[in-house]
């Protein structure tokens, strides 16, 4: 899939947004994936006043850190309140908590991102300024201050989490209300362990393989948001600095072909080693999904 993507997009961008013919893109195709996959070569960009590659190791940081918090924000909050759910099926916590999950899903994370910087960033606030607050175009190196770099990302991330948890939320409460029905369940209920330890040791081991299944099959929205954010936030991810909105011909600039294959290649590597991770994760909880038949 990571040689697959770019080569489409290729073909496809050159055909039709180059206006050059099909044969000759496709003729160029093996040059195209030799420098790419082979000698590591991108392109150059005279945007960026270096090439490319470069352009996406320094970005790479910051897209891996939100892509990855945002995921392990998400799947953490959607199993806790999940949990919470299924332990007081129908009570006022419950219904409260699906009332959540549907306005967490319904919220676009660009009008999440902005409505708190509108209204509470440092410096800019307009409502209330809180200290920590994530900020525009505050993000620091970790190496350089780990509490800053943590200032600057822990609200972008909850904008991430926030469909990933309602969904996976969703999913797992559905799963631990049969899985508490089980006999295994309520063996261990009658043997006197607390409700605490048998909704994590064993309710929640049969809730985890569709989860993970679904943050698996997610990891493209999760991508895309992570481009969404970075743009509210100017967070200097490569895919901030690709500016999706020229991608789209605003202001008369279209850019050219190298950033738009970089940005498709990063892309296609975050998502397929998300999925691959996912995946392994899966068959590991999940015996029946590595069984060989």
């Amino acid at each position: 899939m990571i040689v697959l993507a770019p080569s489409l997009s290729f073909v496809v961008l050159g055909t039709l947004r180059d206006g050059v013919a099909l044969s000759t893109q496709l003729g160029a195709l093996p040059r195209y994936l030799s420098d790419t996959f082979v000698h590591r070569d991108l392109g150059y960009d005279g945007a960026f006043k270096k090439p490319l590659l470069d352009v996406v190791h320094d970005g790479l940081p910051v897209d891996v850190a939100l892509l990855a918090g945002g995921v392990l924000l998400g799947v953490g909050v959607g199993l806790t309140t999940a949990m919470a759910s299924a332990s007081r099926r129908g009570r006022p916590l419950d219904r409260a908590l699906g009332v959540g999950s549907a306005a967490a899903l319904s919220i676009p994370i660009y009008w999440f991102g902005f409505a708190v910087l509108t209204l509470f960033a440092p410096n800019i606030g307009y409502v209330w300024q809180i200290p920590f607050v994530s900020s525009y175009n505050a993000y620091v190196p970790l190496s350089d201050d780990p509490l800053r770099w943590l200032q600057a990302l822990w609200v972008p991330w909850v904008a991430l989490a926030l469909p990933l948890a309602a969904m996976c939320h969703r999913m797992a409460r559905a799963t631990l209300a049969d899985a508490l029905l089980e006999d295994h369940i309520r063996t261990a209920r009658a043997k006197g362990v607390r409700e605490a330890l048998v909704m994590r040791r064993h309710a929640l081991r049969a809730a985890l393989p569709p989860v993970i299944g679904l943050v698996s099959v997610s990891m493209a929205l999760m991508v895309t948001n992570v481009i969404l954010v970075e743009t509210a936030f100017a967070l200097p991810g490569f895919f901030r600095q690709a500016d999706v909105g020229q991608f789209l011909g605003e202001n008369g600039h279209v850019p050219g072909q190298d950033v738009v294959q970089a940005l498709i290649i990063e892309a296609a590597i975050l998502i397929s080693v998300g999925m691959l991770l996912a995946d392994l994760l899966h068959a590991r909880l999940d015996p029946r999904a590595r069984a060989v038949r």
